[in-house]
């Protein structure tokens, strides 16, 4: 149940704060008192998302707090520790504190006790608390395509559609890579000149990581080889001076002449002789590792060649290192791997998309088996309610139909027709079924004996859709694990006896749930545990609503103004407090 509900800046709302008890409570006020705002405000706690326009007039922030007690074996709890958070124990129930905010520039923050939680975390933990029944819910009832949803919900067994669901999205998987292939091929098939000319240019080539850094290897070393070569071969012809002599057939020249001179002489002609020896001996080295240095010219303009190569491959192919450059070599590869091996992909992909059809029909047969069975049930019970509802004799009936899909154009004329041609037959297969199954249901109605069923939207009045759709509702309440049961004017076009036996089914409701009932009527009023009244105030030239709770005699009151009008008279009064002790006995 929630306990205690505190909501501050949201649209006419400053700051209000109820405490709402266990079993039935109803809430009445005059219209644009502000009692759609808790059910905005219930629908914001939970996760349903809301915009900044909701935000009070010259408020920074609206925020609503929640305060629930639910059991300890409740699935809510089980999820609090998934998310890891704490949950708080009272006696043997467990407290769970929602707190949510919203800016008024649309910023929204939530936290269970305490603990920041995105919106997802918290629309699931929302949705296993509330369960909220606008009065917009009646029109769905008008949506055929709802109906199936609400068979599914009495069913209480979800594995069967579960199965349903999980196989057609498999078959929707295999379906996207067959279309992926096939497309592929058609982009493919149109540029293939292009693409084997592509291909034929890099097989040519043979681009490798490893041959790439071996041209650039002997590139660079040969540029390298070069320049000492001709530095070395500078050096020469210093030495030799311009002369087939040289500096070194100078020096022996020199120390000739020397070897005419006196003994003083001869000291000056062997230091000569040491250097023309010396100078010899560098000509010689030099003149060594110059021939060693020659380069293989053919090889290096090869290299050169290779290297030019690769700089144009990187150009076409748009890329900027070898690596990329082989990974666009495999990607062509496998391109016309995919040309040559489409028909064996498409075999083997459309061999899984038949398995997978198979599967989908013998789960939808089990699905629809068990529909039909649960419809029954579901038959006699809300026709139960609705008699009880003062439409005696109405019949609830079920217009069952197949799916009749369109199913997407998949043409492989272009790879194979026997392939098209079994694909189709798939197709159409595979368009008889959608993610809830093989059929849709349409509730049936006929409210008088003796008259045809029709489809609701052709038979059934505002006031009879209201009381199906509370038929309904009980119906599936009856095993909901949720804790807290919301209705927004669910007795809108419902009056006098009927109202009262609307307001007997919510009482019986409450003995299960708690149940918070926006209401109008004072039928529904008399059966509440707790009544609460909301009304606008005016303060400092503003408007705001604020919600109390009425005693015993505040309720009689409340009751006997909803009976007759803006004035209590003391006959309404007397018919509120004899609606009331009815209602309690």
């Amino acid at each position: 149940m929630i306990t205690h509900l505190n909501i501050k800046g949201l649209a006419i709302i400053e700051n209000l704060e109820i405490d709402f008890s266990p079993g039935f409570n109803v809430i009445t006020g005059e219209t644009g008192a502000g009692k759609s705002i808790l059910i905005l405000a219930l629908h914001f706690l939970t996760g349903a998302k809301v915009t900044s326009d909701v935000v009070r007039t010259g408020a920074e922030q609206a925020t609503v707090m929640g305060e629930f007690l639910v059991e300890a074996s409740h699935p809510a709890v089980q999820s609090l520790l998934n998310l890891g958070i704490e949950a708080e124990k009272d006696g043997e129930d467990v407290v769970i504190l929602i707190r949510r905010q919203l800016s008024s520039k649309g910023r929204s923050q939530a936290w269970i006790n305490d603990i920041s939680v995105s919106s997802q975390a918290l629309k699931e933990i929302g949705h296993g608390l509330v369960d909220i029944f606008a009065q917009h819910e009646n029109q769905r009832l008008m949506h055929s395509s709802e109906h199936i949803r609400y068979l599914d919900q009495f069913s209480n067994s979800p594995k069967e559609l579960l199965a349903v669901q999980t196989i057609f999205k498999n078959c929707e998987t295999t379906l996207a890579e067959i279309e992926a292939v096939v497309q592929k091929v058609q982009t493919m098939t149109r540029d293939r000149d292009y693409l084997d000319y592509r291909l034929e240019e890099l097989k040519k080539f043979g681009p490798s990581k490893e041959d790439f850094d071996s041209v650039n290897e002997l590139c660079e070393s040969t540029d390298k080889w070069v320049a000492e070569k001709e530095n070395l071969t500078e050096c020469l012809s210093l030495l030799e001076n311009g002369d087939s002599e040289g500096i070194g057939g100078v020096l022996w020249e020199l120390a000739k002449k020397l070897s005419h001179q006196n003994h003083e002489g001869e000291g000056l002609k062997e230091r000569v002789e040491n250097i023309a020896r010396e100078v010899e001996d560098i000509h010689f080295t030099l003149s060594s590792r110059v021939s060693n240095l020659d380069v293989d010219e053919t090889a290096l303009e090869e290299a050169q060649n290779r290297q030019y190569g690769y700089q144009e491959l990187f150009r076409k192919h748009a890329v900027k290192t070898v690596e990329e450059l082989t990974r666009v070599f495999d990607v062509l590869r496998g391109d016309v791997g995919v040309l040559e091996s489409a028909q064996e992909k498409i075999k083997e992909l459309i061999s899984q998309f038949e398995k997978q059809i198979s599967e989908l029909e013998r789960a939808s047969l089990q699905l629809t088996s068990l529909r039909k069975k649960v419809s029954q049930n579901l038959k006699k019970k809300v026709e139960k309610e609705i008699h009880e509802l003062s439409m005696k004799g109405a019949r609830l009936d079920f217009e069952w139909s197949g799916i009749e899909r369109t199913p997407p154009i998949v043409s492989l004329a272009s790879i194979n027709s026997k392939l098209d041609s079994t694909f189709s037959l798939l197709m159409n297969h595979f368009a008889k079924y959608s993610s809830m199954g093989a059929e849709k249901v349409q509730f049936l109605l006929a409210s008088n004996p003796g008259e045809a069923s029709l489809p609701l939207v052709k038979s059934a009045s505002g006031g009879e859709l209201s009381r199906i759709m509370l038929a309904l509702k009980k119906t599936l309440a009856a095993d909901a694990e949720t804790c807290v049961l919301v209705f927004d004017e669910i007795d809108t076009g419902i009056s006098g006896s009927v109202a009262d036996v609307v307001g007997s089914k919510m009482r019986e409701l409450a003995a299960h749930f708690q149940v918070l009932c926006i209401s109008h009527l004072p039928q529904v009023a008399v059966y509440a545990d707790t009544h609460c009244l909301v009304r606008k105030q005016g303060k400092k030239n503003r408007t705001e609503t604020e919600i109390v709770k009425l005693s015993q005699d505040e309720s009689a009151k409340e009751i006997a103004r909803l009976l007759s009008g803006r004035e209590v008279t003391p006959s309404s009064l007397s018919h509120a407090k004899n609606l009331m002790a009815q209602a309690r006995a």
